[in-house]
């Protein structure tokens, strides 16, 4: 594996990448180069036809047109094998689809060296041959492993035909010779340098994707540290800002829900245990309220203190604010008293929420309704309507005691 990766530079999964995307990259101009072909061909078989009569009479116009029909059939081919290919969903399929551009060019290749040998009987004419092997250089994908090879093939034996050509009498073959190695060497330095090219653009490609994901990662990172409280991976008040101020622009009625979640003696809890312990319950109480299908959003307010909003809360407040007490109480963990456990208090409130103010005012009221909850004994859910009662029946309280005071001092 190490040594296929240090001679080809790429490794196994980068290979089938870089299948994939030369197939995509090249795969237009391979049909266009195949359907270009086929047409010419149809061209050169028709004129043919009407050029003898449709008699073929001569051996060189037999000759040419089965040369014209063997690169039809080949286009014809390629344009089968290639249509089943590039339906197919195997990664395999990308590299068999390069192959196939590859072993086209050899095919019109070796063509227009046997069309221009042939040629040579009547005329000097090297341009299918000097046009063909531009053409494949420039269109055609292939390795260095078969474009050398096969340039290399095509001028010894373009030599070999001149070579034939000069024992029947023909023509002098020292300009064909020259002409021909340099175009072939010209269309194989072509062939090297957009291979060599491909390759490094693509690793370029890879280099510039791999650059893009990690800065969209730090980004979404950021974006998720910024929204997110660190220690429970609730929302933050940051993100409460956010949401709040999507909803104001949105000018759309809204009714909402308020529950401020606060942990009773939560000060105690972290000097009994230590703040790691602390950091632990803080996860933990969390958690639990989190996993609450109410469908609503949480947020870490502050501290011990937690925020539940609900948008046209379908269920009554006093029920939710009851679960999210229950849910904590059930997690059975120890208090700073060890014969009591960790508990939350519950404030909750409802209202209308179509500006700041009318939000403000209902994060007072559910604020107020958790002081109540908390001064009343704690450990218990407690709504915004009820606060007055209870206010007007500690004030009660502390009267009677004030009174039993001053009557004990009599």
């Amino acid at each position: 594996m190490r040594a296929k990766e240090k001679r080809t530079g790429m490794t196994e999964e980068q290979e089938k990448l870089f299948h994939a995307h030369t197939k995509k990259k090249l795969e237009k101009y391979f049909w266009a180069a195949v359907i270009f072909v086929l047409l010419f061909q149809v061209y050169n078989i028709l004129y043919a036809l009407y050029y003898t009569d449709f008699r073929l009479d001569t051996q060189a116009s037999r000759v040419y047109m089965c040369l014209y029909i063997a690169i039809s059939a080949a286009c014809i081919a390629a344009i089968g094998f290639g249509c089943m290919l590039s339906v197919g969903k195997k990664v395999s399929y990308n590299k068999m689809c390069l192959n196939l551009y590859t072993a086209f060019g050899c095919v019109l290749i070796l063509w227009s060296v046997c069309m221009t040998i042939y040629d040579q009987r009547v005329s000097d004419n090297l341009s299918i041959y000097m046009t063909s092997a531009i053409y494949v250089a420039g269109l055609i994908y292939m390795k260095p492993q078969a474009s050398v090879p096969l340039f290399i093939f095509c001028q010894a034996f373009l030599l070999k035909g001149f070579s034939w050509t000069a024992q029947q009498g023909m023509a002098d073959n020292y300009g064909k010779t020259v002409n021909t190695i340099g175009i072939t060497l010209v269309a194989m330095f072509i062939s090297l340098y957009r291979y060599s090219n491909m390759r490094q653009e693509f690793l370029y490609y890879l280099d510039m994707e791999l650059k893009n994901k990690e800065i969209l990662a730090q980004s979404e990172k950021l974006s998720y540290m910024a929204r997110h409280d660190a220690l429970t991976g609730l929302w933050n008040r940051n993100y409460l800002m956010e949401w709040t101020e999507q909803l104001f622009r949105s000018n759309k009625k809204q009714r909402a829900a308020a529950f401020m979640i606060d942990i009773d003696f939560f000060k105690q809890y972290n000097d009994v245990y230590g703040h790691t312990a602390g950091d632990e319950c803080l996860q933990k109480v969390a958690l639990a309220m989190k996993n609450l299908r109410g469908g609503g959003i949480l947020f870490r307010f502050g501290g011990e203190e937690f925020l539940y909003m609900f948008l046209d809360p379908k269920e009554e407040g006093g029920l939710f604010a009851e679960e999210l007490r229950r849910c904590v109480e059930g997690l059975r963990l120890k208090a700073a008293n060890p014969k009591s456990y960790v508990t939350v208090s519950v404030g909750f409130a409802e209202g209308s929420m179509d500006t700041e103010e009318e939000y403000r005012t209902l994060l007072r009221k559910a604020d107020e309704a958790l002081y109540c909850a908390k001064s009343s004994g704690r450990n218990r859910s407690i709504g915004y309507e009820r606060t007055g009662f209870l206010r007007e029946k500690a004030r009660m309280e502390r009267n009677r005691e004030s009174a039993a005071d001053i009557e004990k001092e009599k």
